[in-house]
């Protein structure tokens, strides 16, 4: 007889990607100085406030600096600070989602 409850582990859906699969944040290119830099300058330039619903970020993991077109369509944009823009977690993240989408 089992000490544990086992684990309910869901089956894998086929075509979506798993966390694993995906590359880091180095591998992506997001870990080096320009590139903190760049942030730094979005973030200050637009006064770490969201620009999709208005609120005001109040520490460095609330805000994140998004790119406006995104580095797979255009990577000659990449620091171009014009190309980004500060968004708060949750606009991040629905704006991620519905890219994806595309």
């Amino acid at each position: 007889m089992p000490t544990r409850i086992p684990k309910h582990r869901p089956p894998r859906i086929k075509g979506r990607a798993r966390i694993e699969d995906r590359p880091n944040a180095h591998q992506r290119g997001y870990c080096g100085k320009q590139h903190r830099a760049w942030r730094l300058a979005v973030l200050t330039r637009d006064g770490w406030q969201c620009q999709d619903c208005g609120r005001i970020c109040s520490g460095l993991r609330e805000a994140h600096a998004d790119h406006r077109v995104p580095v797979s369509v255009a990577a000659d944009r990449r620091y171009d600070v014009e190309n980004g823009q500060c968004l708060c977690v949750a606009c991040h993240a629905r704006k991620t989602r519905f890219e994806a989408r595309k």
